[in-house]
């Protein structure tokens, strides 16, 4: 005899199915769309609810001169994600002591331009330092030889010349000195690499295995080429081979899709960090009117989008997003190997502001689903009890 529980649940499972593959062909086709109309030669994209994915896709090439199809397993220079692992790094000394929030960025870096800003609020992005990369002679020496070792203070000198934009913590502005600045604190403070640091205090606790700071400018097999557009009359060029140190504590990281569906939920849930640190990170600050990537709000190395926390990336030849809602427990991860350097847009984030609102709430067609395999659950438990 069949157990009336088995009666109940099976339409559930069958509707609930259905609607996760409906949900996933509507992601694909957001995505895909977006993906033809901005000429992305691949995208890797991944949407899970907990454990369980609601769909992972690859699209496209990884290589435009062999037509080599890109992979969910392929890795991609995550850019600015980067700074939510330097940040939590910071946050962890924090917790244990070492470093005071509060401090002065000139306690160790004594000539830096508004130097009475502190370290968090180098972290929030109120600093008032001027952003090294939208130093014109700065990006031309970059494309000059992309494979230029830079060093940090190289890239603080570059931000000290422009003199600083306001005073700290009047304005919010995206700056990626910040985060350079407080990757050279974190040396200076533990006597090592940051790239040892991120890797024995985040990345290793983590089991992030496909997730590396890189030292030279090879990225992790299987990877993605990464291209650029200076102009769409002149078309792609393969910028994958640069040198991570442009970007240093603000942007040079390489992960895969899965390891930063991983990176996602422990930032957002601060497993490494302690309940109260993780609670001053996420004193978020209202970004409009603030120059840099959308978020709506920005906390201590962690942004936030449609209620989703986590970081968006913008480098050389590439795009990423990783984010995760604490609430209904989804991720979304979104990489690109593109980037459109005549255009300040951000695909991954176009793309998951689109499917956002399918995941949280649900659109009305798939809580029609659900709600109709609620109706026949019940209808289907009313006739067994008649029937018996």
């Amino acid at each position: 005899m069949t157990h009336p529980l088995r009666l109940w649940l099976t339409p559930l499972l069958f509707f609930s199915t259905l609607a996760h593959a409906d949900l996933a062909t509507d992601i694909y086709d957001i995505a895909a769309q977006h993906q033809d109309a901005n000429g992305v030669p691949g995208i890797i994209v991944g949407v899970w609810q907990g454990d369980t994915a609601i769909t992972t896709f690859a699209r496209g090439v990884s290589n435009l001169e062999t037509n080599a199809p890109i992979s969910t397993s392929d890795h991609t220079r995550i850019g600015s994600v980067t700074k939510s692992f330097t940040v939590t790094r910071l946050l962890q000394l924090a917790d244990s002591g070492q470093v005071n929030l509060d401090s002065s960025i000139s306690t160790y870096l004594p000539n830096i331009e508004n130097g009475n800003a502190t370290l968090r609020q180098l972290a929030n992005m109120t600093s008032g330092i001027y952003n090294y990369t939208a130093d014109g002679t700065f990006v031309n020496e970059l494309f000059e030889d992309l494979s230029r070792q830079w060093a940090p203070q190289e890239l603080v000198d570059v931000a000290d010349r422009n003199g600083a934009n306001f005073a700290p913590g009047t304005r919010w502005q995206y700056s990626n000195t910040n985060t350079v600045a407080l990757g050279m604190v974190i040396e200076q403070v533990t006597g090592n690499s940051l790239a040892s640091e991120i890797n024995n205090h985040v990345l290793t606790p983590l089991g992030l295995d496909s997730t590396l700071y890189p030292s030279t400018v090879d990225i992790l097999d299987p990877f993605a080429h990464g291209y650029g557009v200076f102009d769409p009359g002149i078309g792609y060029e393969d910028i994958t081979v640069s040198s991570p140190s442009s970007s240093a504590g603000s942007g040079a990281m390489v992960a895969d899709m899965d390891d930063l569906r991983l990176w996602a939920e422990a930032l957002a849930d601060g497993i490494l960090l302690s309940p109260e640190m993780q609670a001053e990170r996420l004193q978020m600050l209202n970004t409009i009117g603030g120059d840099g990537p959308e978020y709506d709000a920005y906390g201590l190395g962690i942004g936030e989008i449609d209620g989703f926390l986590g970081h968006t990336g913008d480098y050389l030849g590439y795009q990423a997003l990783a984010l995760h809602d604490l609430d209904s427990d989804q991720t979304v991860v979104i990489l690109t190997n593109l980037k459109q350097f005549y255009d300040d847009g951000h695909i991954p984030t176009d793309i998951f502001r689109e499917i956002s609102p399918l995941l949280i709430p649900e659109p009305m067609h798939y809580s029609m689903l659900c709600g109709l395999a609620l109706l026949t659950a019940l209808a289907w438990r009313r006739r067994k009890h008649v029937s018996a």
